[in-house]
């Protein structure tokens, strides 16, 4: 079976086991259905397995889990193995009549799959004479294969076939299956072949076989009752004098409450005055391994349902009124000691910087009205476009009696409408990369979330704006433990405009500050600092204030650390954990706003870091380690269990003996963003930032694989496009992804040039114009793009 067929199949048995129900496929011999998370685990079948079988042995499966009830999983019968086979025979004609009712499609793959089932003597009667087999078999085999066997069955054993396929629940199945083994009792006699199947094993085997048996087998063998196993287990422990560790008891524990495994399969055949045994059930069950693939690969899941319930979600979403009453903190000196020698000095170089940073947000938002004013006008345009390109003229309807007159002569007499569809509803989220590694691009990354956020309360699009940041809830900036990973929220509609106002004017001093170490850099006094120091002192009023050649300038006591406070620091890059965060997030936004596409655009320079809500807990080490036995080389795949819709989504694959973390971990990412897509009903963008060509080339490779544009002479041309315009490319786990260079990623560009170019010559104003204009261009073309992404 092909791997395009597999995941059909897949997707098929995922389909019929209804959204209360997950279906996973795993490294393991037979099948086990988890009671408490409703995790139906299936053994990974071989390649050359047909497509009929698959439906086959998936629709069994999805059938006990649907219908059996956990007192069908945990058997009431202890100690009699004869009649556990019974039960499960009796029980598989209720669970497969079920499934076939449900859905009529599976009664062809059903038959069909038998022949294959039947060829291959699955049922072991081969050579047989049918007619000689017990009632039980009979039953197995007429309900399982039909008119394929021929057995003639006498009044009152069709009596018994009758009652069996009558049964509808599994108190029904539970009378049926001991009518007829007290029927057996009485009317049938052993033979060898019954001898056969209830011979002891020798030790050895059988302490093996009751290791096997601990998986709980839904196929045909239902578990044993949680009390008896119980009870039957502190007995041999008093016998043995053997103490249990606590760690062996909470398994134990695991075992009853989960029903995933049924603990060692105790009891006795029949003797020779029992009833006769099901051969075929038997058989059956001892058969279902030469459809198993014992190498395939070991699949666990990280179970989000269950940390979502352990974890306070909420707790990682920082609002913004947070965020305005920590700098509200910080200008009143609240987050420093009042008795401190410099207090006094501090608090008047912050409320002064927090003036200038007052207008150097007008700046900022003069500077862009045009981009803003663009972007809101191309929005419109490609909405009017889309809903003229949807119109349509209504061609019946209320009669024109202006026209009526004229019936014989034009054909059309009724008056016309047009129909124009409303326009869908949409909302934006933005999340901004708060990494050290970042730091060359801040003010950049601000400003064009800042154009995101105004063109947004323009066209009035609900929107958030997220730091994503490790670093929010250290006590310092230069305290590096381990901090909890934080969505910052820095910009909503939800804000007042006065909370507006406020906000920008705090990120216009982090983009202050930024400029502040900039000119504080390797340049001391030279002239590229002077050119970019009076710009900026332009900007802010001729005031001075960065004046590069003065020696206050440079004392520490005006340095740029003392501008923003401690924790709004750059810190690691928590993508993942924020991404896993928006699952809650996301359908909440969309839920409140009546969103139909919904945009989430993620601005990054680098990979994500490990996120400790994905990182393997004791139950999935667990799961792994009962898959690979003794093997230390192995390939894997890890899988996301949904907390809302119990569906599994790949998250880590390793299949391929790819050992580069680096592109393991953008792929992590890649695969958390196609289940957002998948979840959350959200159109997935996304900017990568480059600072130089070599971080370019050393990313590429693994940022482009899947674009069509991995090859050295595409790259080139890539980055050629990045620095001029930026570039947009098809990723995985993106719709689009805009790859951009940091030189280029500024929306500077006025639409006048200084007063200097009076008078200059003319390739002095021609390289000047082209300066002015890059950027522009640049932020045009992003702009753009996103429009066309979000209109």
């Amino acid at each position: 079976m092909t791997e395009k067929i597999r995941n059909q199949k897949d997707s098929l048995a995922r389909l019929m086991a209804t959204e209360n129900l997950t279906v996973v496929h795993k490294k393991i011999p037979t099948a086990y259905f988890d009671v408490k998370n409703r995790v139906l685990a299936c053994p990974t079948f071989k390649e050359d397995m047909s497509p009929e079988l698959y439906d086959l042995f998936m629709g069994h499966e999805v059938g006990h889990a649907l219908n059996t009830p956990f007192e069908g999983l945990h058997s009431t019968i202890k100690e009699n193995r004869t009649l556990k086979g019974y039960l499960n025979v009796v029980e598989d004609v209720r669970i497969e009549k079920a499934i076939k009712h449900k859905y009529a499609g599976l009664r062809k793959s059903f038959y069909k799959a038998y022949n294959e089932l039947m060829d291959r003597d699955f049922f072991g009667i081969k050579g047989r004479d049918l007619q000689e087999l017990s009632l039980i078999d009979k039953i197995n085999l007429i309900t399982k294969c039909g008119s394929r066997v021929s057995i003639t069955l006498t009044d009152e054993e069709q009596k018994f076939l009758d009652m069996a396929e009558d049964c509808k629940t599994w108190e029904d199945v539970v009378v049926c299956a001991e009518a007829i083994y007290e029927w057996s009792k009485e009317n049938e006699t052993r033979d060898e072949n019954d001898e056969a199947v209830s011979m002891p094993m020798p030790e050895d085997d059988e302490e093996e076989f009751e290791d096997d048996s601990e998986e709980f087998e839904s196929d045909y063998s239902p578990s044993d009752d949680a009390e008896d196993e119980d009870q039957d287990e502190e007995e041999d422990a008093d016998a043995s004098n053997d103490e249990e560790s606590e760690e062996e008891s909470g398994a134990k524990e695991e075992i009853m409450v989960t029903g995933k495994k049924g603990g060692k399969f105790e009891g006795k055949y029949d003797d020779l005055e029992g009833a006769r045994e099901s051969i075929t059930e038997h058989f059956a069950h001892n058969n279902e391994d030469q459809f198993v693939d014992e190498n395939a690969c070991v699949k666990s899941t990280i179970n989000l349902k269950e940390k979502f319930k352990n974890r306070d979600i909420d707790a990682v979403l920082y609002p913004y009124k947070r965020v305005l009453s920590d700098w509200r903190n910080f200008y009143e000196g609240k987050d420093k000691d009042s008795d401190d020698e410099h207090h006094e000095f501090r608090m008047k170089k912050r409320l002064f910087k927090k003036e200038l940073a007052v207008v150097y947000r007008k700046h900022v938002q003069q500077k862009n009205k045009k981009i803003v004013a663009h972007m809101a006008k191309e929005f419109d345009m490609r909405q009017t476009a889309q809903r003229s390109a949807k119109a349509f003229t209504g061609t019946s309807g209320d009669l024109d009696m202006n026209r009526l007159a004229k019936y014989q002569i034009v054909d059309d007499i009724f008056k016309r409408v047009t129909y124009l569809p409303d326009g869908k509803n949409h909302g934006v989220n933005v999340m901004v990369d708060w990494s050290g590694s970042i730091a060359n691009e801040v003010k950049d990354l601000l400003e064009q979330s800042i154009i995101l956020a105004e063109f947004c309360n323009k066209v009035q699009i609900p929107f958030r704006v997220y730091l994503f940041s490790d670093s929010i809830e250290r006590a310092d900036r230069y305290d590096y433990s381990s901090g909890s990973e934080k969505l910052v929220e820095v910009l909503s509609n939800e804000m007042k405009s006065k909370e507006y106002i406020e906000m920008l004017d705090n990120l216009s001093a982090i983009m202050l500050s930024k400029v502040h170490s900039d000119l504080r850099g390797s340049w001391n006094g030279g002239k590229k600092q002077r050119v970019l120091a009076d710009a900026y002192n332009k900007i802010l009023g001729d005031i001075n204030y960065f004046d590069v050649e003065s020696d206050n300038y440079w004392d520490d006591r005006w340095c740029d650390w003392d501008m923003v406070p401690d924790n709004y620091g750059l810190g690691g890059t928590p993508l993942d954990a924020t991404l896993v965060a928006m699952r809650k997030f996301l359908p909440e936004f969309n839920k409140r706003y009546n969103v139909e596409k919904s945009i989430l655009t993620v601005i990054t320079d680098g990979f994500s870091h490990g996120a400790d809500v994905l990182r393997q807990d004791d139950a999935e080490r667990e799961d792994i380690k009962s898959q690979i036995g003794d093997e230390w080389r192995y390939n894997s795949q890890r899988y996301i269990l949904d907390p809302y819709t119990n569906k599994t989504f790949i998250f880590e694959d390793k299949s391929g003996g790819n050992g580069y973390y680096h592109r393991n971990d953008f792929e992590q990412t890649q695969n958390l963003l196609e289940w957002l897509s998948a979840t959350c009903n959200v159109t997935v963008t996304g900017y990568f930032v480059f600072s130089t060509k070599r971080d370019f080339s050393g990313t590429s490779e693994i940022i482009l694989k899947g674009s069509g544009r991995e090859s050295w002479e595409d790259r080139d041309k890539i980055w050629l496009e990045m620095k001029k315009t930026g570039c947009v490319v098809k990723v995985k786990g993106y719709n689009k992804l805009f790859l951009t260079s940091s030189s280029a990623l500024g929306v500077e560009g006025d639409d006048e040039l200084d007063d200097e170019f009076i008078g200059a010559n003319k390739n002095r104003v021609m390289a000047a114009f082209k300066r002015n204009q890059k950027g522009k261009s640049t932020s045009r073309f992003l702009t753009n793009e996103f429009i066309k992404e979000i209109a």
